[in-house]
């Protein structure tokens, strides 16, 4: 009989202690306080500061039913909100954009791999097909509807990146920073990090973006520890190439850094400068061992500059390093810093010319070499102060005053090192900044 009573609370412990394990399992799988949702080829983890992450594989199109699934209410959120603040903020460009551009341009210029994606997100989020363009096109729309069709000067980010004996271990630490238009950008904290693991063997990339948009704004080939990013050129130069092997800078960033063939920042920086861009465009590449930047024009192929800023520093705003691509309008030597200058037509709204100035002071001025910490600091600083961050606050009539645009997404992060991947979190209302770290190589298995 004791031996029975035995068992049976053997048993009894083991099952509870299994239970235990399960419920642990599922709902906190990483130390980093996340929460982890779904199973198999599609998991969500919910980080702790408030970061989603998500681990997909398959096909493009199965990671696409997987995003969809996960992220189903978030999407449906989402595109009600682009919905209603588009159409409040322009009616009629409303809808042209929708019919015209969503429903042709977006068919014959993005890349495949991406409609698959979205074919996918489209069968299991409960979204019809504008719903779910209209939310990967998030940062076209806002270029878009400042009320100018077509694009108008507008919106342009900040990349910067220093290697080797610029930083104080030799790792490579690669900041951008995403502008959009101030009065109708997404103002929440809904950053999203995507995961994909092709089927197909392209590259197993991750992308840092906002909730229905798997491009993402800063991409990192996982295979090889190459980043890359893109900037709108349509301030410097004007144009549009309307082949049908043409893409958007987007969706040129997600194919470069996908492609199998691509297994450093040269190979990168080279496809690139080469394949068909639809709109004029920088792109900041980055690998363990060196940082390039990328200008393209439309009139010609593109031009790729290392060192831009000196002593293996390089960075890019919206403007021409220099006057080696033909025909283009505006560069480092002709744009204004001044606003009220006779020639303040030239620089942008966004103060492109007044951003590298301040980088090209900054990294000057820190003699001791760059880290982590230091590049977080020139990210974050605002214009006013010496930095490249735009808050829309900047006092009218100064030449770091921006009419129109702000900065609502910045990212820093060691190539050498995956777990230092640093996200701006910024309150508009109080101003207030602090970074987000997630330790991205919890999310690599």
């Amino acid at each position: 009989m004791k031996t029975k009573m035995f068992l049976f609370r053997r048993i009894v412990a083991f099952a509870l202690m299994i239970t235990m394990v399960i419920a642990v399992s599922v709902s906190c799988k990483k130390s980093s306080g996340t929460v982890t949702t779904g199973g198999g080829q599609g998991k969500l983890f919910q980080h702790s500061t408030g970061i989603t992450i998500l681990a997909l594989q398959g096909t493009y199109y199965e990671m696409g039913t997987h995003y969809g699934r996960l992220m189903k209410d978030s999407l449906q959120k989402w595109a009600a909100y682009y919905n209603t603040t588009w159409k409040a903020a322009n009616p009629e460009a409303y809808n042209f954009v929708t019919e015209k551009i969503l429903e042709v341009g977006n068919d014959l210029f993005l890349s495949d791999k991406i409609k698959d994606f979205l074919d996918g997100i489209v069968l299991t989020s409960g979204l019809g097909k504008k719903d779910v363009y209209r939310l990967d096109q998030c940062l076209a729309f806002d270029y878009m509807f400042s009320g100018h069709i077509p694009l108008p000067k507008g919106a342009a980010c900040t990349f910067a990146g220093a290697f080797g004996t610029a930083t104080v271990d030799g790792h490579t630490i690669v900041a951008r920073n995403l502008d959009l238009q101030r009065p109708l950008a997404v103002r929440n904290y809904n950053s999203v990090i995507t995961i994909m693991h092709p089927s197909n063997g392209d590259h197993k990339v991750a992308t840092l973006g906002f909730v229905g948009f798997p491009q993402g704004y800063a991409l990192i080939n996982l295979d090889n520890s190459v980043f890359t990013e893109y900037n709108t050129g349509n301030s410097a130069d004007k144009g549009t190439d309307p082949d049908l092997t043409s893409r958007d800078m987007m969706d040129l960033a997600f194919d470069a850094i996908t492609e199998k063939t691509n297994t450093d920042a040269q190979t990168t920086a080279e496809f690139l400068r080469t394949k068909r861009l639809l709109s004029p465009a920088f792109f900041g590449v980055a690998d363990k061992n060196t940082v390039l930047v990328v200008q393209r024009a439309i009139h010609d192929t593109g031009v790729v500059a290392q060192n831009s800023l000196g002593n293996s520093i390089n960075g890019v705003t919206n403007i021409f390093l220099d006057s080696t691509i033909h025909k283009t309008k505006l560069n480092i030597y002709n744009a204004s810093a001044g606003i009220n200058a006779p020639d303040s037509g030239l620089d942008t709204p966004a103060r492109g010319k007044v951003r590298w100035d301040n980088m090209a002071g900054y990294f000057k001025s820190t003699s001791s070499g760059i880290d982590i910490n230091s590049m977080k600091i020139m990210i974050s600083t605002d214009i006013g102060a010496g930095g490249v961050f735009i808050g829309g606050y900047e006092a009218e009539g100064t030449n770091t005053f921006c009419k129109t645009d702000a900065t609502f997404g910045s990212v820093v992060l060691d190539m050498n090192d995956f777990s230092q991947l640093w996200w701006l979190r910024y309150d508009y209302a109080t101003k207030n900044k602090t970074w987000d770290n997630v330790d991205l190589t919890q999310y690599l298995e």
